[in-house]
């Protein structure tokens, strides 16, 4: 992968939006893909979804969406003595918590936090300093007193992880906000590589990147409403199971591991038509792929998205993510390069128009 679109993906990563304050990411996202696209196809609207449009040949259309917010926190509370209490934003792991570095994003900037815990060498039981509940992760902005603290930082103030990228090795990466920063990256180069390619498409092709897909995914709903496409293709991260040796995680979800390929789900709301081009673009084009199983209930978009309207095709594809939902989040690049091209290739297929006639 080329160092500008390594750039890409770490400006992405840099870029905080917690969910519910995507605004520094919608601007960012929306002036990359100016580079490609005219103003007037590429909008934000007020809930800062990211829509980019590239008009097809026919009267059908395909929306691709990724979501560009990340798990964070919001203050919830300064007490007298100036500790601060936060609440999850999204879903999240309670017992990570502990001495963790925090940014604290206000209206005057950036704040550095921490998460207190007990001296090491005054710990018995491990058990004694877990966090299980939220109120117990006490935040810390080294300054004493409730005055002063609310000087700083106020009430309803989002909060994120210290953002980081970092690369391990061979095509490894590791940060916070892969889920789904990866998946903006892998639209923002399929839309350059479709333009570039100078192919009109068959279908007019709706890109979104929508906002509070971790509080339940509402935001990509007026899109949908909108729109009406006849195919939504959501691009997301799922789970990588090639970390732990015994197989259960395996057992649990399927086997999908880093480097080995794009995943395509199949199964429970997944269009079977849709799939089978899908999958047979990737072996025409020699586009590694491995398969994981919907079940209907898999907490993607596309459970609401399907029986929108009169029913909407849906399909998913998957980037391999290990430690989701945690500040060091680890995918490899070429399931990146697997999904651009894949996506790319599918999208300017010349059959897709008559499986979207059906």
């Amino acid at each position: 992968m080329r160092s500008s679109q390594i750039k890409l993906l770490e400006n992405l990563i840099a870029t905080p939006s917690p969910s519910g304050f995507e605004e520094k990411i919608a601007k960012f996202i929306r002036q990359g893909l100016l580079q490609y696209l005219p103003k007037t196809r590429v909008t934000i609207d007020f809930q800062n979804n990211v829509t980019a449009v590239i008009k097809g040949s026919s009267n059908k259309k395909v929306m691709i969406d990724a979501h560009l917010d990340q798990i964070g926190f919001v203050v919830t509370n300064i007490d007298r003595k100036g500790f601060i209490s936060l609440n999850y934003i999204g879903g999240g792991d309670k017992s990570i918590l502990s001495a963790r570095d925090l940014i604290i994003l206000t209206d005057k900037g950036k704040v550095n936090a921490v998460v207190n815990r007990k001296h090491t060498h005054l710990v018995e039981d491990e058990s004694d300093i877990t966090i299980n509940k939220m109120h117990e992760a006490v935040v810390d902005i080294g300054t004493r007193g409730r005055k002063k603290v609310q000087s700083a930082v106020k009430i309803g103030d989002p909060v994120i992880y210290k953002s980081f990228f970092s690369h391990l090795r061979e095509g490894y990466y590791s940060g916070y906000g892969f889920d789904d920063k990866s998946g903006c990256f892998v639209l923002m180069e399929a839309i350059k590589e479709i333009v570039r390619s100078k192919k009109r498409p068959i279908p007019t092709l709706i890109f979104t990147f929508s906002s509070q897909e971790e509080t339940g995914g509402g935001k990509c709903r007026p899109l949908v409403k909108k729109y009406k496409p006849d195919l939504f293709i959501e691009v997301d991260v799922t789970f990588a199971t090639d970390w732990e040796d015994d197989g259960d995680l395996e057992r649990e979800v399927g086997k999908c591991e880093l480097s080995k390929g794009i995943v395509l789900y199949r199964g429970v709301g997944i269009d079977g038509e849709c799939f089978k081009l899908l999958n047979s673009t990737a072996r025409r084009n020699k586009i590694r792929t491995q398969w994981q199983a919907s079940t209907g209930d898999i907490g993607y978009t596309v459970q609401y998205v399907s029986y929108q309207e009169e029913g909407i095709k849906t399909l998913i594809m998957g980037i391999p993510l290990r430690n989701m939902h945690t500040p060091v989040e680890i995918v490899n690049l070429r399931d990146l390069k697997y999904g651009i091209d894949l996506l790319t290739s599918f999208l300017l297929h010349r059959r897709i128009g008559k499986i979207l006639e059906r």
